[in-house]
């Protein structure tokens, strides 16, 4: 049976997300029975570094204007694709707002890949422009190159070098082309909720990415059920440090702030002690942050030379929290609250939120209460029949946040979305009596290193080009402060040596092809063979155990070993 969360407040299911954050008379800023007016001349994106402020009213006219320029100048129309590929910057809002109100769809990709996975990305969205920061120009132009795009369809958000376009110049140029050029904002088609917003890209099972597409409802929904979750008070000062191209930053740092009139203090890229100088600097009291961020609050001794004891909340859910570290940072950080969420790029993000009252240290162990209007049923991953409360089981949600489906791939539409409207999130899990789920294991094959999806195979397709390999299988292992990290088990040619050499080559060798999270960091095996099923399938699970029954003998050799060394010293025999 489905477990149900509360009751959704009515949310608009026929509007763009423009229109309502900034045009409506139903949106969250403009009707006061759905919160206060947001669109002030103090909240907004604020540069860290520079301190420079885009007030949320700022961002609706530049991005109007802007709107205006890619319409009359570039001939950017409605469901053409639109891609931002930046680190963080208080810029990236005015070109996604600007893309959405002229009804285009936006991809956000990571500024860290490479050129091929760009030309990718860009192929397989069918990208027609691109806004890019100066860092990233040259692997951007290099995959524009290759799928047709001129340069001139690249447009800088920071300062460009001479002859670039940049986004201010086309925010000037549509201010001045006046009233007789002006562009009126696109409006969905009667009934048609599932007209889509994003692109978000997420690895797929085979290796081979996926893009899932994100409706307007499903980001409005999204942003309705984390209002309800949020209590009426002074907003925060929320720090924005999550890429703004995952789905977490996509939602809960780049719309959500709008909605509860939140300012974000905007940093490109983490560094600790930038990190801790900007919290300070600008007193940000609410910070969403992976699990990696929240351990080295807790170890880095630099954390010691700054009073944060203002911060009032951290936001996490992107990887598991060990029981170990949520003690330790319960007794580092006792008065702050803690809300875990668990969600998913399919989910539009959140599908269950630690409810307001809740965000205790005790409760860190689990992912929170099912929230508004979705219902969530956790089945046998063998019969699919339902399971009783504190049955472990797959979870499948469903709800208006549920996203439209993988585009162009209906193979694995089908496979992860049901003709009831669920969710297969291939998570296992349960629920307690008192309604909060906790995550105990993923039935898919994907790898997630501070958040981001890894799929196996990609790692195993590179590996199996190389010379020396014979046959390769990836695994995530467990790791404190990535979540997991991936580790590899290698058949290699008959000769090549199975020494620490070999295993070095092997670990660069996924380095100069691969992101950074994407790196062997859980180490390289050699086997004699991979253990596979009569039908060919790698058998994963027999690869972890294997992997967790050689550290169980390890432990006891090294405990062995201490054991003896402190009878040869003390003169005192050691007993286990």
């Amino acid at each position: 049976m489905p477990y149900y969360g509360p009751d959704l407040q009515s949310y608009p299911g026929d509007v763009s997300i423009w229109n309502w954050l900034f045009g409506s008379r139903q949106s969250c800023g403009n009707d006061t029975s759905q919160g206060p007016v947001h669109l002030s001349d103090d909240r907004g994106f604020r540069d860290a570094a520079s301190g420079s402020l885009l007030t949320f009213r700022a961002i609706r006219d530049k991005s109007t204007w802007l709107s205006i320029a890619l319409a009359r100048s570039l001939g950017l129309q409605a469901h053409q694709t639109v891609a931002v590929v930046s680190s963080n910057s208080i810029w990236c809002p005015v070109a996604m707002f600007a893309a959405g109100r002229l009804g285009a769809v936006v991809t956000t990709l990571p500024y860290e890949a490479n050129a091929k996975d760009l030309a990718f990305f860009f192929q397989a969205s069918s990208t027609t422009i691109v806004f890019t920061n100066a860092s990233a120009l040259g692997q951007v132009r290099e995959a524009c190159q290759t799928v047709g795009l001129a340069d001139d369809r690249i447009i800088l958000l920071d300062d460009p070098p001479r002859g670039e376009a940049s986004i201010q110049g086309l925010i000037e140029h549509g201010k001045a082309l006046g009233p007789a050029e002006f562009v009126e904002e696109w409006k969905p088609a009667e009934n048609t909720p599932s007209a889509c917003a994003f692109l978000s890209f997420t690895s797929g099972t085979t290796g081979r990415p996926k893009a899932v597409m994100i409706s307007h409802t499903n980001i409005i929904s999204q942003l309705c059920q984390m209002r309800q979750l949020t209590p009426q008070k002074t907003p925060n000062t929320v720090l924005g440090i999550l890429p703004f191209y995952h789905i977490t930053g996509l939602v809960h740092l780049l719309h959500l702030p709008i909605v509860l009139g939140q300012d974000v203090v905007v940093m490109s890229k983490f560094d600790m002690k930038r990190m801790l100088d900007t919290v300070v600097k600008y007193t940000c009291n609410e910070l969403w942050v992976v699990p990696p961020i929240l351990i080295r609050l807790l170890n880095d001794p630099i954390v010691h030379e700054y009073d944060i004891s203002f911060v009032n909340q951290f936001n996490t859910g992107a990887a598991p929290l060990a029981e170990q570290v949520i003690v330790q940072l319960s007794a580092r950080f006792p008065r702050v609250a803690i809300r875990q969420a668990w969600g998913m790029t399919e989910s539009t993000s959140c599908l269950t939120v630690t409810p307001p009252g809740l965000t205790t240290w005790s409760n860190a162990t689990k992912v929170g209460k099912i929230v508004a209007g979705t219902d969530i049923r956790i089945v046998d991953p063998e019969t699919k029949k339902d399971l009783a409360v504190d049955e472990s089981g797959e979870l499948w949600a469903r709800g208006p946040q549920i996203s439209m489906g993988y585009l162009n791939n209906s193979a694995e539409t089908a496979e992860s979305f049901d003709s009831d409207g669920y969710l297969h999130t291939g998570d296992l899990g349960s629920i307690d009596r008192e309604g909060f789920i906790t995550i105990h294991d993923r039935l898919k094959e994907m790898i997630k290193v501070r958040g981001f999806g890894i799929a196996p195979a990609e790692l195993e397709d590179l590996l199996l080009g190389h010379p020396q390999v014979r046959d390769a299988a990836i695994v995530g292992i467990p790791d404190d402060y990535s979540g997991e990290i991936p580790r590899a088990f290698i058949v290699v040619h008959p000769g090549v040596a199975r020494d620490i050499h070999t295993a070095k080559a092997l670990q660069q060798y996924v380095k100069s092809h691969k992101a950074r999270h994407k790196w062997l960091a859980g180490g390289v095996e050699f086997l004699d063979a991979i253990p596979k099923s009569a039908s060919g399938k790698i058998l994963r699970r027999s690869l972890k155990a294997k992997w967790k029954e050689d550290m169980k003998h390890d432990k006891q050799r090294s405990a062995k070993f201490l054991r003896q060394f402190i009878s040869v010293v003390t003169g005192k025999a050691q007993y286990a």
